[in-house]
């Protein structure tokens, strides 16, 4: 593909000389001044921006062309630029190579100059490019896959076969570090949306105030600080899919917004009065209770139907430990590689203690604590482990623990049916954050969860404080 450049200069002359002398390799883009940067920037792919920092309103003040140095790097920061200075210019071309610019040649322009300095410009991004998709493509083979032969996991790979091919809204859910985006990525890469965008959003680490311009975009002048047109998520998403992470983040305001654009594909940028059509399939996911946000007012009912169409629960690495060696091996190849220490392998007594830990913080806390034991290996064998602080996991099976507490000289079987029930509801509590709904529906209590729930946990004198 033809790398595209812009070169923003108000010299029309300059502006003339540089196509004339690159047109032949790149395709070459012009702005006259920093508005129709923008609009350019806003409107198709740059891959590299030759900028002269004389520029209008005051272009014998290199400061107006440095301040736009800062907020693309800021704003755009994989496109790099190149200055155009004065041969005079020196210091303000170290000041411009401080700031983030990539390169710069001086004016009068010395083609042989300027075609070497673009070229290396050129070849330094896409040589980036290349390494990033090489460890792109390294990660793919080990983060991409969902690892594991458990009946969990082959039930999740079941869900993820049936719902991708259909076009239905899904909810994903599950604990924090499971891998519920590798999940939705998989939905997308099966779906007949798989040539079209992935965009990932995590809908928790955007402020409130921010959500809806990132969500939908907005126009130049829209608020304060828009200086530019940008295209929002759902725009970007038109023709793929748009994942949201952690969906129970969104402001009541946005997500009313959000069920308009999801019921009719259209919505407005802020600022803007056209209406946009945009074909999305929409994926959710959630860590909270989204009933008891509904119940409590804090997230739309409507909406919650609208995403709630297919549910998919992602387990928790504790419920699949048996899968746990072969996604540990494969997480110490990733890790082992970007620490420059290929050929680690984890001892039989690490993999033994990675079995017996709880792992609270699922798949992610595992990566860490890989990653961690890859940087302290000194040898070829990953033989100890940083500390692991959870609760540690037995080898035996919790129900052949349960029976052999029986005292050996029998019990009623009604009295061992309730102490069954009560460490079974009790095991729900634990395992769901002790939310009566949520642990409900984990025994498969169906709509009245929270009420059997709260029978069961009365009916045992069990304690959850206020959760519900």
């Amino acid at each position: 593909m033809q790398q595209s450049i812009l070169v923003v200069d108000d010299n029309e002359i300059n502006r003339l000389n540089l196509k004339l002398l690159l047109k032949h390799e790149y395709q070459v883009f012009e702005a006259g001044d920093l508005d129709s940067a923008d609009h350019m920037l806003g409107e198709r792919r740059i891959d590299l921006v030759v900028l002269d920092l004389a520029l209008p309103p005051e272009p014998d003040n290199p400061e107006i062309g440095l301040g736009y140095l800062q907020r693309l790097r800021r704003e755009s920061p994989d496109t790099p630029v190149v200055v155009i200075t004065g041969h005079d210019e020196r210091a303000i071309a170290a000041r411009a190579r401080k700031l983030g610019a990539l390169d710069f040649f001086g004016k009068p322009f010395d083609p042989d100059e300027v075609k070497e300095t673009i070229d290396r410009a050129v070849a330094e991004r896409l040589k980036t490019l290349r390494e990033r998709e090489m460890q792109r493509l390294l990660e793919a083979q080990v983060n991409d896959e969902i690892l594991g032969d458990s009946q969990a996991i082959r039930t999740l790979r079941t869900m993820i076969e049936q719902v991708a091919p259909t076009p239905s809204t899904v909810l994903i859910r599950g604990e924090t570090g499971t891998g519920k985006e590798l999940v939705a990525r998989h939905l997308h890469a099966a779906s007949s949306r798989s040539a079209g965008p992935f965009i990932a959003i995590n809908c928790a680490a955007v402020s409130a105030e921010h959500l809806e311009a990132e969500l939908f975009g907005y126009e130049k002048g829209a608020f304060a600080g828009a200086t530019r047109r940008k295209l929002g998520w759902f725009e970007l998403a038109g023709g793929g899919t748009l994942f949201l992470d952690e969906v129970a983040g969104l402001p009541l305001a946005v997500q009313a917004k959000l069920l308009r654009a999801i019921e009719t594909s259209e919505f407005s940028r802020l600022g803007a009065e056209a209406t946009i059509h945009s074909d999305v399939r929409l994926i959710c996911s959630t860590r909270e209770d989204l009933e008891q946000l509904v119940a409590e007012g804090k997230f739309r009912d409507d909406l919650y139907y609208r995403i709630h169409v297919v549910e998919i629960r992602v387990p928790p690495l504790r419920e699949h430990l048996e899968d746990l060696p072969e996604m540990a091996q494969a997480i110490l190849l990733r890790k082992a590689v970007a620490c420059g220490k290929p050929g680690l392998r984890l001892s039989e007594d690490v993999i033994d203690a990675m079995q017996r830990y709880s792992w609270p913080g699922n798949v992610r806390e595992l990566e860490n604590v890989i990653e961690r034991a890859v940087v302290l290996a000194r040898g070829e064998v990953v033989d100890s482990l940083p500390s692991l602080s959870g609760p540690q996991q037995s080898h035996t099976d919790p129900l052949q623990q349960w029976f052999e507490q029986l005292p050996e000289s029998g019990v009623r079987a009604e009295k061992a049916v309730a102490m069954f029930e009560k460490q079974l509801v009790l095991t729900a509590l634990e395992r769901n954050q002790h939310i009566k709904a949520r642990a409900g529906r984990w025994l498969g209590f169906g709509e009245r969860a929270k009420d059997k729930m709260r029978y069961l946990c009365d009916k045992y004198a069990i304690d959850t404080g206020d959760a519900e």
